[in-house]
């Protein structure tokens, strides 16, 4: 049965690799694992509903998929208050350079950290008129956005729909496995074995300060030609419905203020019983109730702070569902990854994988394997949440068979799931570029930073471990 474990996980990868479409992959992968499992067509099928409420009742999956709920009607309610559009208006003057308008694309991930693509859209939408009035390189522009749209933001540990869904993932599979262990703390200390984004982050640096450029990236300028009509169009009914709404910035730093304080104060005040200084009960904190709760209790008074402003309760639901519409998409992936992953780890999936490859495999190696093991993954299905879904039963492993620290395992799936981030379709299109084009420009970044993050996966061994 063991062996057979392998095939559900395989069957989703080939398919969404030929394919291109991971709902269908996942899917068929369900339906084969839980057959083999069950032994008969209908025993097996019968048995994915069963799965299904198994991951839905999950305390740190419900969490997770509650923290996608608040923060995308979050980030909606934000652009249509006309947050961004504010935002955009008080900068817009200091902006004269290519070098100013990639710096500021910085300067505005403290603001919108919180949920990537949120960060996306509003720094695409605040810089893209930008682009215009500097002549600044659409390619730089780009990469620079997608790595401040996941790679930061995985370096951020705090308040973030992406750190609480790590945190609630590495609660869960500690409890599977019998260990151990604060998620939140492992999660944070694993930031520093975060070596692809890293190394993404140094790059992108690089390209900011000192227009760092090879490969393709070195064309500059994006030529007119190449932004298609219906692309042009396509960018326009994006941001039109920003643009009608009035430009008030404090639409913007008042929701995300009150975000970040009230989830630190809540990390204080769910572990306040278990130690009487600040850090100590920050350390022993409940991060997915705060996180929730944090994130729950802005989107409420951010209602409110709007209701004063007159504008309309239905128009509020109205955006509050549209937001909550926007991530239906990832719940389902989510969804199906972690039923999927029920399905491989009751056939011994992560026992025959961690059993067959650390048996034979020298220590300092692990670390560089598994972080390439999840690249490629990552790169197939598409997903940064649903690859760390399928490889953190996998880390969790290596590090009970190898003795490595649990940090320095999680650290690696972070920085391989990331990998198929790197490259965005979302980036291209807020900076108004041809898909394939910035994916020929990005794609030498990339293979620096995992060739960079496998070295230094290696070297760590080596010297560490």
């Amino acid at each position: 049965m063991k062996w057979l474990s392998i095939v559900p996980a395989l069957i989703t990868i080939i398919l969404t690799f030929k394919t291109k479409k991971l709902i269908p992959a996942l899917l068929t992968g369900i339906a084969v694992g839980a057959v083999l499992h069950a032994g008969s067509l209908l025993g097996g099928l019968s048995s994915v509903g069963g799965y299904v409420i198994e991951v839905l009742a999950n305390k740190g999956s419900a969490y997770s998929l509650s923290f996608l709920i608040l923060y995308g009607a979050l980030s909606e309610l934000i652009a249509m208050a006309g947050g961004i559009a504010g935002f955009a208006d008080k900068i817009g003057a200091k902006i004269n350079s290519e070098k100013d308008v990639l710096l500021w694309s910085w300067i505005l991930s403290l603001p919108t950290f919180f949920n990537s693509s949120f960060h996306f859209i509003a720094v695409g939408t605040v810089m893209n008129g930008l682009l215009e009035k500097t002549k600044a390189s659409r390619e730089k522009f780009a990469f620079v956005l997608s790595v401040t749209s996941l790679q930061l933001i995985l370096l951020i540990p705090i308040a973030s729909a992406n750190i609480g869904y790590m945190v609630s993932l590495t609660g869960e599979n500690l409890e599977t496995a019998g260990m151990d262990g604060n998620p939140y703390m492992i999660v944070a200390r694993s930031v520093l074995w975060n070596y692809f984004s890293l190394a993404m982050v140094f790059l992108a640096l690089c390209v900011t300060f000192f227009s760092l450029g090879f490969g393709r990236i070195r064309l500059g300028k994006e030529k007119e030609d190449d932004l298609t009509k219906a692309h042009m169009e396509r960018q326009a009914c994006l941001n039109r419905p920003i643009e009608e709404y009035p430009k008030r910035v404090m639409n913007l730093i008042v929701p995300v203020v009150m975000l970040i304080a009230s989830t630190v104060f809540l990390f204080w005040w769910t572990g306040r019983e278990k130690s009487a200084s600040f850090f100590g009960a920050f350390s022993n904190a409940d991060f997915s109730v705060s996180i929730f709760t944090g994130a729950f209790a802005t989107l409420f008074l951010t209602c409110v702070f709007y209701l004063f402003q007159k504008i309309s309760l239905g128009e509020i639901q109205a955006h509050i569902v549209r937001g909550a519409e926007k991530v239906l998409g990832l719940i389902l992936i989510l969804t199906l990854s972690w039923v999927l992953t029920r399905i491989t780890q009751d056939m011994g999936f992560s026992g025959l994988v961690s059993q067959r490859l650390i048996a034979g495999m020298p220590k300092f190696l692990i670390p560089a394997t598994l972080f390439l093991l999840t690249g490629g993954v990552s790169y197939t299905i598409g997903s940064a949440w649903a690859t760390w879904a399928l490889m953190m039963p996998i880390a969790v492993r290596f590090s009970v068979g190898s003795g490595i620290d649990i940090a320095v395992m999680a650290g690696t799936v972070w920085g391989g799931g990331a990998v198929t981030d790197a490259i965005s379709p979302i980036a291209a299109q807020m900076a108004g570029l041809p898909y394939g084009r910035h994916f020929v420009t990005t794609l030498p970044y990339v293979l620096t930073g995992v060739a960079i993050a496998a070295a230094g996966y290696i070297a760590a061994g080596l010297l560490l471990l």
